[in-house]
């Protein structure tokens, strides 16, 4: 069956959010605590394996089971995935840097040059390379730039097509 590239986003992003799920119901199954009590000759007795799985609402071994298959499941679409995006390669690399210097201009420290006074005989003066009104200008082209490869990213993954089972 064909499927978009973006189609098939949605669904490694499903797949993943199935895995964590059945990652919590495995944790949440895979240990139980049962409350032993004394019995009349003041020993404890060991509860039988139909005793301790009757605490457990989900078997943790056909948990396991279905997170390997979901796994193999995600394995093989983001290996299609991959080779796909050979063809944007560059934008996807590009987006991922026009990201990183976003952030990094975002909360950078940045202000006005100043001279602030203080007592009789100091003053601290802030020399500012970039200032304000370069981060703000800055801030604003960096969007544009990645609005812009992600609608080209977005345009590709729309119109190519993986193979999947």
């Amino acid at each position: 069956m064909k499927m978009s590239i973006a189609r098939a986003l949605k669904e490694r992003k499903r797949l993943i959010g199935e895995m964590n799920t059945v990652r919590h119901r495995l944790d949440n199954n895979n240990a139980v605590q049962i409350n032993i009590r004394l019995d009349e000759n003041d020993s404890f007795k060991k509860p039988t394996a139909e005793e301790i799985n009757a605490h457990r609402k989900l078997d943790p071994k056909a948990l396991m089971e279905q997170w390997y298959a979901l796994r193999e499941k995600l394995v093989d679409l983001k290996v299609k995935l991959q080779a796909a995006n050979n063809g944007i390669a560059k934008q996807l690399v590009e987006l991922s840097e026009l990201k990183s210097e976003l952030t990094l201009i975002e909360n950078g420290c940045y202000g006005s040059n100043a001279l602030d006074f203080y007592g009789e005989r100091h003053a601290r003066m802030v020399d500012v390379v970039f200032d304000d009104a370069w981060r703000i200008a800055k801030v604003d082209e960096l969007r544009k730039l990645i609005n812009s490869l992600q609608d080209e990213i977005d345009e590709y993954n729309a119109t190519h097509y993986i193979e999947v089972a």
